[in-house]
């Protein structure tokens, strides 16, 4: 096997190219990191979310998300709540200085993402997403069967 032709390998590469190359600007500019991020966006678009909400949306394990949620709330961008109808459970929201956060740099990560893909032409795109979707439902399959 050559690594460099391996898919898993190939993709890896690629995410962390992207994922280092976006971490740098929301840590200059805003001083969150790539977790803090995904968790950010995942609580502007559906607020309340548990902790294991959040790991299961965000592909992060608890104890990533458990260090992001902390440090999150240090820097007062969520606030936790406990859950009405279970005492046990907290929930998560955003800020208003989270919300605000998250609307600025939301229109500039699109920007880097359309820095990205500008390259490709609209039918590569639709293929490369669709060819994503297919790749994301044959791992779930394929882990699914082995578990």
């Amino acid at each position: 096997m050559e690594l460099q032709k391996f898919l898993p390998y190939q993709l890896s590469v690629l995410s962390n190219k992207i994922s280092t190359g976006i971490a740098k600007f929301y840590r200059d500019q805003y001083g969150i990191n790539v977790p803090e991020w995904r968790v950010l966006v995942i609580l502007s678009e559906t607020n309340h979310q548990t902790a294991k909400d959040l790991a299961v949306h965000s592909q992060m394990d608890k104890v990533k998300v458990s260090r992001t949620m902390k440090s999150l709330e240090n820097k007062g961008l969520i606030i936790e709540r406990t859950c009405k109808v279970d005492a046990r459970a907290r929930r998560y929201n955003l800020t208003i200085n989270g919300r605000q956060l998250i609307n600025e740099v939301k229109p500039k990560a699109l920007a880097f993402e359309n820095e990205l893909i500008c390259s490709l032409n609209n039918e590569e795109i639709k293929l490369f997403q669709s060819c994503i979707n297919t790749l994301n439902q044959q791992v779930d399959k394929i882990t699914s069967n082995n578990t």
